[in-house]
């Protein structure tokens, strides 16, 4: 099964709880590009690369064999929040139970489609 490379970036970039605009910023690209490579099947090596070092996360292992010999361990650039995310009262805290109750939802739906 081929994957939907936007959907992971994005994923991992809501994850990661940063913000889009901030996100635009350090990229150097309007919003509107981002949601544009959020829809796409497939993205440029570059551009996730340069995305991971922003979100301080490593694609490797979504991507793998794809990003081999790109080093991200050793180049990312670390982008801290001061919110904590794993405090119950945090928005970002029930944004992660959220998007795992729409992981979990989504492996269903398509466990079920194959059958």
């Amino acid at each position: 099964m081929e994957h939907n490379a936007g959907e992971i970036v994005e994923l991992a970039v809501r994850r990661q709880n940063v913000n889009i605009s901030e996100l635009s910023r350090r990229l150097h690209v309007n919003r509107r590009t981002l949601y544009n490579w959020f829809r796409q099947k497939k993205l440029h090596t570059d551009v996730i690369f340069e995305i991971g070092k922003v979100i301080n996360y490593d694609f490797s292992h979504d991507f793998e064999g794809e990003l081999n010999g790109f080093g991200f361990r050793e180049d990312l650039t670390v982008l801290k929040n001061d919110i904590q995310s794993d405090h119950p009262g945090s928005v970002y805290y029930w944004m992660e139970k959220y998007i795992a109750l729409l992981e979990d939802y989504k492996k269903l739906v398509r466990k079920s489609s194959l059958s």
